[in-house]
């Protein structure tokens, strides 16, 4: 018997060990080759060179788009996950009916890339009158939830002011007249109003009036006009500014420039309370939070930002001093991210976590992520999905990408008639020579719509399938509405 001969039971013992070895050089190898394809490594079919790859996840809206690479159409259209040797290439979207969306991409060895936001414009977009005004509307404003649209009415002969609300969900619906109470305002003598913002509520605005001899603020009720709410004459006093706290209507920031002095309101006992002093500007985030620009214990010709945060206040920056100072804060992905500068300097800082920093009495002090540098900025806003901080000084604009930390510096050709807004959270929409503009955040993929004389652009539905804006015509001015869907988009 074969196991009773020492030699061939040697061998049989041999075999198994160069079996066992074999067995586990065959796992490692194909764990390496598994790790190396998790990283992206791969053979290029037509050279048969090994390269290191990168996926790339593209999405479009409409869906159903083509996509190219480098010109060459790709076997796939959106959205789409493809994986590509790391290199630079364009990328090209193309659907029937839809203008062309394209820009240039770097893809790294190992990574991955989403461009996931492109918006395809109609290639031919057909206004169409939802209703004519004898005059331009004195305002236009959307709920933050885009489904509400309020058009004042140009003011009538009995002086009344009243919003035409539009359901931008349901357009078959005919507008309802919001009236403004009678003694809402002290005067309606040159009246104007503007908006300051909208509760997250959707249903309360907060609007500064301005009339001969003074200005008063309003919080609009949209629902139910009649519980509408005039701030002067709620607390008697006269703000400079109003904040809502925490985007709600219970609770007031009250700026009076006098002094500096900012308090917070309650609507529900009209109890003022003192909060800071000598306060040159603020932006109020949540509930315990406030960045400001302050005078108090500065050096000379300077200011200080600073952050008030439950209750404490910390210096963040000192800088020269300004005719209006920019001061925001967002969170983006977990960390908090604030905004500093004036229209006087030449650059706007950006900090990441700094309270972190400057609550801990071994460091005292934050450095800033990063500066923009743009001269004499006018304003400074965080995208819809905060990711992007934007920065503009007329035609000039400065975009930090928080997600990829990019920079994008340009300046727009043509002249603009009003601050541009974020349409979403990658692009901005404003008007440029008489006709909607818009712009991806990067200054990619310029879009010139349809004419109009509103200088915000426009607005759109919650689905962004509808655009409204408004327009001269013969007998005035008409609110449109424009189908960004085209081809077999179209509803049948």
């Amino acid at each position: 018997m074969d196991f009773l001969d020492p030699r061939k039971r040697r061998a049989h013992t041999i075999r198994l060990m160069v079996g066992y070895v074999l067995v586990a050089i065959a796992i490692g190898l194909g764990g390496w080759l598994l790790l190396k394809a998790a990283s992206g490594y791969g053979v290029d079919p037509k050279t048969g060179d090994i390269v290191q790859n990168g996926l790339l996840f593209v999405g479009s809206k409409p869906g159903g788009a083509d996509i190219y690479i480098n010109d060459n159409l790709q076997g796939s259209q959106t959205s789409a996950r493809l994986i590509l040797p790391a290199g630079n290439y364009k990328l090209t979207l193309k659907k029937d009916g839809y203008r062309t969306w394209e820009r240039s991409i770097t893809l790294n060895e190992g990574s991955v890339a989403r461009y996931v936001y492109p918006f395809l414009f109609p290639a031919e977009p057909q206004p169409q009158t939802i209703k004519e005004y004898t005059k331009a509307p004195p305002l236009i404003t959307q709920s933050p939830d885009r489904r509400w649209l309020l058009v004042q009415r140009p003011t009538s002969s009995s002086g009344s002011i009243t919003f035409d609300e539009f359901d931008a969900a349901n357009l078959t619906k005919q507008p309802r007249a919001l009236v403004f109470p009678s003694g809402l305002l002290t005067s309606l003598t040159s009246s104007t109003l503007k908006e300051v913002e909208w509760s997250t509520d959707n249903k309360h605005l907060l609007l500064r009036h301005s009339f001969k001899g003074g200005n008063e603020f309003i919080i609009f009720n949209r629902d139910i006009p009649a519980e509408s709410i005039n701030v002067n004459k709620l607390f008697d006093i006269s703000p400079t500014e109003v904040a809502l706290r925490d985007k709600k209507i219970d609770q007031l920031y009250v700026f009076l420039q006098n002094g500096g002095q900012l308090q917070i309101a309650s609507t529900a006992n009209s109890v003022v309370t003192p909060l800071l002093k000598d306060v040159l500007a603020f932006k109020p985030s949540g509930t315990n939070l406030i960045s400001y620009a302050t005078g108090q214990n500065a050096p000379s010709g300077q200011v200080i930002a600073r952050i008030w945060d439950d209750s404490q206040s910390y210096a963040l920056y000192t800088f020269r001093v300004g005719g209006s100072y920019l001061v925001d804060e967002a969170q983006f992905q977990g960390h908090w991210y604030y905004v500093v500068g004036s229209n006087e300097d030449e650059r706007v800082n950006v900090y990441k976590d700094p309270l972190g920093s400057l609550k801990n009495p071994a460091i005292g002090r934050a450095v800033p992520l990063l500066s923009l540098n743009i001269i004499g900025a006018t304003k400074v806003s965080f995208s819809n999905n905060t990711r992007f901080i934007a920065a503009e000084a007329g035609q000039k604009l400065a975009v930090y990408d928080l997600e990829t930390q990019s920079i994008y510096r340009y300046t727009l050709e043509n002249p603009l008639a009003g601050i541009l807004r974020w349409m979403d959270g990658h692009r901005l929409i404003g008007a440029s020579n008489g006709s909607v503009f818009v712009t991806d955040y990067d200054s990619t993929n310029q879009q010139t719509l349809v004419p109009t004389n509103y200088s915000g652009g426009g607005f759109f539905d919650p689905n962004y399938e509808q655009l409204f804006t408004t327009a001269v015509s013969k007998a005035g001015v008409v609110l449109q509405r424009v189908d960004m869907r085209a081809g077999v988009d179209l509803p049948r």
